[in-house]
């Protein structure tokens, strides 16, 4: 049976000492989905609602809690963060918002609480900021994404994501487009600024290809490594099995990339 590691000998929850662990570098994103009103979300994004920037308070408030997850659930490590990030995306067609966080430090432990606080708040935040004239606002499906480092290994959330193959190390700015369609082999292939453009990496097939592939043309939100893309309407031009990802979060590419989708 597997043990516990918050429960002593006597069944009583205690803090773990984590003092003879190595110190390792440690990785964590986490996601969840708020919706809302269409009418919200529009308000929200054209910079109309009465309290300000709703995402920019949001995104403060996610890497903020972060910082602080400490001091807010009991058994959790005050951790000495050296990166936290929050993004939030909106998805327009399905009226809500992606939330995206990532924890990162040199440490003992491991930072899952702190990612999935950052996209707990982040989303309280919204809410907050837009319940006067939406009430019916619901956040869900906060889970994490994956983890790095530590014992236990890299982590992925089987269920809508994979890790990519034949990475070519590449850096994606704003300004990048990224197409992806159907390999010859059952895969899922990711090629730069054309369809028959440099190969950027592949996705294994396997039996659940077929609906990631049907995600990756719809209104979702693409992971590829630490970038965010989200599909072109009208890209795929009615092709179930091609399209087209436009960057939303600049990042990196590289090896043991995670590929994902979000919404």
């Amino acid at each position: 049976m597997l043990k516990l590691s918050h429960l002593d000998g006597r069944g009583q929850a205690v803090m773990v000492d984590v003092g003879g662990k190595p110190v390792t570098h440690r990785y964590a994103r986490a996601w969840g989905r708020l919706s809302l009103a269409p009418a919200t979300l529009r308000k929200i994004t054209s910079q109309q609602m009465a309290k300000g920037d709703v995402f920019g308070a949001a995104r403060l408030a996610g890497i903020m809690a972060a910082k602080r997850t400490g001091e807010l659930i009991p058994l959790c490590h005050p951790l000495p963060l050296s990166y936290v990030g929050v993004e939030l995306v909106p998805l327009f067609s399905q009226s809500a918002v992606v939330i995206v966080a990532e924890a990162a430090l040199a440490g003992q432990t491991g930072i899952e609480m702190e990612a999935l606080t950052a996209v707990t708040m982040a989303g309280l935040t919204v809410y907050d900021m837009c319940k006067a004239i939406d009430k019916s606002m619901s956040l869900s499906a906060v889970a994490l994404l994956e983890k790095k480092g530590g014992r236990s290994g890299h982590y992925i959330a089987a269920e809508c994501s994979r890790l990519l193959a034949e990475v070519d190390r590449t850096e994606l700015d704003s300004e990048s487009l990224v197409f992806w369609r159907g390999g010859a082999r059952g895969e899922l292939e990711f090629h730069l600024e054309k369809a028959n453009g440099p190969l950027l990496a592949r996705a294994a097939g396997g039996a659940d290809l077929l609906s990631l592939e049907k995600c990756s043309a719809a209104d979702k939100v693409v992971v590829l490594g630490s970038c965010l893309l989200r599909a072109e309407s009208g890209t795929a031009a009615g092709n179930p099995e091609r399209g087209c990802l436009q960057v939303v979060k600049p990042g990196v590419v590289d090896a043991e990339a995670l590929f994902a989708v979000l919404g």
